[in-house]
């Protein structure tokens, strides 16, 4: 059996000058088709998609320019928008009609036809389908022979720039699974620690440059936030586009070094994200920068680059990981005697305690094994390498 992998690529649309105004109507027009059928539907109480095009359809198609599977595209995200949140309402949480100033357009395979090899791109616009120039880096062209499946347009008001997402995906023979398994903790002094059960493996990811780095960006954002000018709020922007590029190379790098550590087969075990923030225990210069940090963009990439290799990646439940003995299995939170240390109480067993996390929660999963229970990936498809441009410094993918 066949294993399907899915990239996400996003290319810069290259339009002239009259197409790009093409392109702006038609998001505009997009925008209002969507924003249409979210208040039809939030105020008739409609979330079925069949009645949203009865109630929706017709007038849309006479008030704006958009082909047809352009209207129905953008009822299909507003039905989906109001059924997300719905369910937001449901549990208690605060909800109301979805609106946006500035959608991305959904293309199905009838609106649209992506040529890499050609660099080039034919959408539906409010103008009939157009071809553009689609720039594609070198990188890309490992995907050349890849089946896309689907795309969205992207108008970057602070870049200027339209970008073209794809998704793409081709099959690969299976991997023969491999009896190899390491274990990541995540914490605040190490932003992941990786081993294996037997040591062998014994990784480190110091979090202190990356910390001190953080605290730069916080003071300059005080500084700009405290003067209030026009070019101090843009500046603003500009740091906050900075900082979060940097954040995404440090997870990328962090995860090909992880992902570099696993042979192919092997499975790598993550620890369920929900709680981290209320198990991990700092003070309050450190919980500024702990809740800032995205634990769980860092686990997505770990999956998605051990997916192109073949390694399986498995979530386990992280509790009492840092209080438990990964040598006796002895519970106590006076086990962990500091942020640093670990001695238990019953064998006297001591070694970094983030080490000893990351020794349980792959211990963890090989119990789950035994009992006939397994956490599997979340199955998310996420770009690969340089994939996105105003994220990513394209240097350590």
């Amino acid at each position: 059996m066949n294993m399907k992998l899915q990239r996400t690529l996003k290319l810069v649309l290259k339009p002239t000058e009259e197409q790009k105004q093409t392109l702006l109507e038609t998001i505009e027009q997009y925008k209002f088709a969507y924003n249409y059928t979210c208040k039809v539907g939030w105020s008739t109480k409609t979330w079925n998609g069949i009645e949203l095009h009865k109630l929706t359809y017709y007038t849309v198609r006479e008030k704006t320019s958009l082909p047809s599977q352009l209207v129905i595209s953008a009822r299909v995200v507003a039905t989906e928008s109001l059924k997300s949140a719905i369910k937001r309402k449901k549990k208690g949480l605060k909800s109301k009609c979805p609106q946006s100033n500035n959608p991305a357009i959904r293309y199905d395979r009838r609106s649209y036809t992506v040529w890499l090899e050609r660099e080039e791109a034919s959408l539906a616009t409010v103008k009939g389908r157009q071809k553009f120039k689609v720039k594609v880096p070198d990188y890309f062209k490992q995907y050349l022979d890849w089946r896309v499946t689907s795309a969205n347009l992207k108008y970057d008001k602070r870049l200027k720039k339209f970008f073209l997402n794809i998704t793409c995906e081709k099959e690969f023979p299976d991997v023969e699974p491999v009896n190899y398994f390491v274990g990541v903790d995540l914490g605040l002094r190490n932003l992941a620690v990786v081993s294996t059960p037997d040591g062998k493996i014994n990784k480190f990811f110091d979090g202190g440059h990356i910390r001190a780095v953080s605290e730069r960006y916080f003071a300059l954002r005080k500084r700009l936030q405290s003067k209030g000018t026009p070019s101090a709020k843009r500046h603003l922007k500009t740091l906050s586009q900075k900082e979060k590029r940097f954040r995404t190379a440090i997870n990328h790098r962090i995860a090909k070094e992880i992902v570099s550590l696993v042979p192919a087969g092997g499975v790598i075990v993550l620890e369920k994200l929900k709680g981290i923030r209320k198990r991990i225990k700092v003070n309050k210069q450190n919980r500024r920068w702990i809740h800032s940090w995205n634990f769980a963009q860092l686990q997505q990439f770990i999956e998605y680059k051990a997916q192109a290799k073949g390694i399986r990646v498995v979530y386990v439940d992280a509790r009492y990981t840092s209080q438990k003995c990964s040598r006796c299995g002895h519970i106590s939170r006076s086990n962990r005697i500091d942020q640093s240390h670990f001695v238990c109480k019953h064998c006297s067993y001591s070694l970094n305690a983030d080490l000893n996390a990351s020794r349980n929660i792959v211990k963890n999963y090989l119990a789950s094994l035994q009992r006939g229970e397994v956490g599997t990936g979340s199955g998310i498809s996420l770009p690969v390498g340089r994939c996105q441009p105003s994220q990513c410094s394209g240097a350590t993918c």
